[in-house]
């Protein structure tokens, strides 16, 4: 069903649960508004460790998620993906090369609303790096550098804890949105715009896109309870 600009009014809903069969295994029921019931209720492996379920990405009927900060400091750090249409999932690995350790910052975004991509702030350098996810037609992946984006570039020279990362695909370009512990930033991918937003006054920082994200979901509003 469209709505008119492009969008579609039906959706799939996902709902997550832990259980305690075993840590990487959660339950996952879907919803599907054309079949107006849930049409999916499976355990499927998430991995180990803790999701950031606030950051998804969805791009061709995927799901991704990231681990949590928390998480990375114990486990290897790895993406999970699960595909609506096999129902299934699968925990990505980012490439070996990169080496990510405990006071990096790893985040995921959508890259030209096509693929996923990984953002990996190295403190210890001060350098974002945006590695791309490729597939090939027998499933394998691989990952190909897009950007690397230093703050001294930028004119960042004063020290700066990045607590939190992500892009926004706005208009005919993308974004980098970061923010530390006092202030938000942006960086455009097209033309190396950079601009403070302003301040944050907020020690924790966690940045959640929501522009553009707001759509009404089927003709009329339903009443469901999961099972």
């Amino acid at each position: 069903m469209n709505d008119g600009d492009g969008v579609k009014k039906d959706y799939k809903l996902v709902y997550l649960s832990s259980t305690w069969v075993r840590n990487s295994l959660r339950r996952c029921q879907v919803y599907d508004s054309v079949a107006k019931m849930w049409t999916m209720d499976k355990h499927l492996n998430f991995g180990g460790g803790a999701i950031d379920l606030d950051h998804p990405v969805v791009y061709d009927e995927t799901i991704f998620w990231a681990l949590v900060q928390e998480s990375r400091m114990m486990i290897k750090p790895y993406v999970v993906a699960f595909d609506l249409r096999t129902e299934c999932t699968q925990i990505i690995r980012p490439p070996e090369r990169i080496n990510i350790v405990a006071s990096d910052i790893i985040g995921i975004g959508k890259w030209e609303g096509k693929s996923l991509c990984i953002i990996h702030y190295r403190a210890s350098s001060r350098v974002f790096t945006l590695e791309l996810m490729e597939k090939s037609s027998n499933g394998g992946i691989r990952w190909v550098t897009m950007h690397e984006i230093s703050l001294d570039r930028m004119g960042l020279k004063e020290p700066l804890d990045v607590m939190s990362t992500l892009l926004n695909e706005v208009a005919t370009t993308t974004l980098l949105v970061f923010a530390t512990h006092e202030d938000v930033y942006t960086y455009s991918i097209k033309d190396g715009k950079f601009k403070k937003l302003g301040p944050l006054g907020l020690c924790l920082a966690s940045l959640i896109p929501y522009s553009n994200t707001l759509r009404p979901c089927g003709q009329r509003e339903e009443l469901f309870e999961a099972t």
